[in-house]
């Protein structure tokens, strides 16, 4: 199976460093930059029961969140929070498009991202 990484920046500059497809290695590596109340985000789709394991490190505190969209409606899974820095993981509970979202607080914010996709 392939996973598909998407990854959307909505007036960010996002920079891949590394990206495979899911049969040579599940991991990918990116850098995020966002200015202030800027977004950055990493949209990898999954399957009802995969787990994504992501962390990452920011050089200035961000505002983070995990969320995907049903129509007009957003869920958050991980609800917005303001760190430097995470590592988690997360199951997914239904087919979807999960977007990793960063905003910049500040000025300009360096993002580095690790994630990989489980069966």
């Amino acid at each position: 199976m392939r996973n598909t990484l998407l990854l959307v920046g909505l007036t960010a500059g996002l920079l891949p460093i590394q990206s495979v497809s899911a049969e040579e290695e599940s991991s990918h590596h990116i850098i995020v930059t966002t200015n202030q109340r800027q977004i950055g985000e990493a949209c990898p789709e999954l399957k009802a029961g995969q787990v994504l394991q992501f962390e990452f490190k920011a050089k200035r505190t961000v505002e983070f969140n995990l969320h995907y969209h049903q129509g007009d409606k957003v869920s958050y899974p991980i609800e917005r929070q303001e760190l430097k820095t995470l590592k988690q993981s997360y199951t997914a509970p239904i087919d979807q498009t999960y977007c990793l979202m960063w905003e910049g607080l500040k000025d300009d914010t360096l993002v580095q991202v690790k994630y990989s996709i489980k069966d």
